[in-house]
């Protein structure tokens, strides 16, 4: 069989999507003998991915674009292959060959405001028609759908008439470094105790409430807050409400390597959202020894189960009294991390990359 992976987000540039769709490629290669593959990539990532096992064919496409609608049918179809997976719901919408598609979450349907976007409102409202019009096509037309969770399998199922058996729920992995390898932070700033967060700040991940919550819980100035992830412009407007709070650092794009000594080092990891597909942040902060306090939403609790502090992420003093429970009880933290390490048990990419496999031979 010939497989087609649209891999144009491929690579840790592209946060959470990135990771997958890296782990998914590379996985893939390495464990799939029989099948010969044809990775898709972007000019961005095309020099990062180099692996024999597999072709690599330039599409100079962007996301979401009109470009992407009439130039990924016909480059893909070039190809003559038999099964193309999407590990994103943008599908053209005048693709018709046989495919499967990830759906990591239906944010779009749950937070469709036009704060997600730094369009004027009368663009946006266009551009949201055009991605709701793109996920409802690949809902219905895709052969199969995976997604991380069964929260999200649910989400689907209540927005959309598909049949329950066309959805596949297929658990993400984790990314480890070995924990003994010496990881320098003090580039950082870092100077006190720290809370930790992981990933974008678009208006749903709550990070405006966070920073305010923080300020009143560190009315003592013993603790600072460390913000990792690109430095778009979701970040940079929340630097501004933050101004000249020296307790709240945002570290930019960080290497494998510094993120792993940032949650290493951490006190304890601190999840506002207010809307997941999975929560990887969370289970990596596990992986290494971190206690979770949580938001109560969407998937995280499935996913974390009972190795996590909850909140509900729209009350600042839950949010601040699970904060000052998590650092004060030794004891607490050390249940955490014990579940947590427990609680990962369930997720490995090894295991994402078989049952993908095993999904892809079932619909050939």
């Amino acid at each position: 069989m010939k497989i087609g992976i649209d891999a144009r987000l491929y690579g840790t540039k592209h946060r959470g999507l990135g990771r997958y769709v890296k782990k998914l490629v590379d996985g893939l290669l390495e464990y799939d003998k029989k099948n010969k593959y044809v990775i898709f990539l972007s000019k961005d990532n095309f020099d990062e991915f180099n692996n024999s096992k597999a072709k690599k064919v330039l599409l100079d496409a962007r996301w979401y674009s009109l470009k992407e609608q009439f130039l990924v049918p016909k480059i893909i179809k070039k190809e003559k292959l038999d099964l193309v997976h999407f590990p994103h719901f943008n599908v053209p919408l005048f693709f018709s060959d046989k495919y499967i598609v990830t759906i990591h979450d239906l944010i779009i349907n749950h937070f469709p405001s036009s704060r997600s976007t730094t369009l004027p409102k009368w663009q946006y409202k266009i551009k949201l028609w055009g991605y709701k019009t793109i996920l409802k096509h690949a809902v219905k037309t895709s052969k199969k759908i995976i997604v991380p969770t069964n929260f999200v399998k649910k989400d689907i199922l209540s927005y959309y008439q598909v049949p329950a058996e066309k959805i596949e729920v297929t658990y993400e992995g984790y990314f480890l470094k070995d924990k003994h390898q010496p990881t320098a932070i003090n580039h950082f700033n870092i100077s006190k105790p720290y809370l930790l967060y992981v990933g974008a700040a678009y208006p749903h991940k709550n990070l405006e409430r966070l920073v305010n919550v923080f300020k009143e819980f560190n009315s003592s100035n013993k603790f600072q807050l460390v913000l990792v992830g690109w430095q778009d412009y979701f970040y940079k407007r929340l630097k501004k409400i933050v101004k000249d709070y020296k307790d709240i650092i945002f570290t930019g794009y960080v290497s494998e390597s510094e993120l792993s000594g940032l949650y290493a080092k951490a006190v304890a990891y601190i999840y506002p959202t207010l809307h997941e597909g999975f929560g990887l942040p969370a289970i990596e902060a596990q992986a290494h020894s971190l206690p979770v306090v949580s938001s109560n939403t969407s998937s995280l609790p499935e996913v974390l189960a009972d190795s996590a502090i909850y909140f509900n992420p729209k009350n600042d003093l839950e949010i601040k009294k699970s904060i000052e429970q998590v650092i004060a009880d030794d004891k607490l933290r050390k249940i955490l991390i014990a579940k947590g390490r427990e609680n990962i048990k369930r997720f490995s990419w090894q295991k994402m990359i078989k049952e993908t496999h095993n999904l892809y031979c079932r619909i050939s």
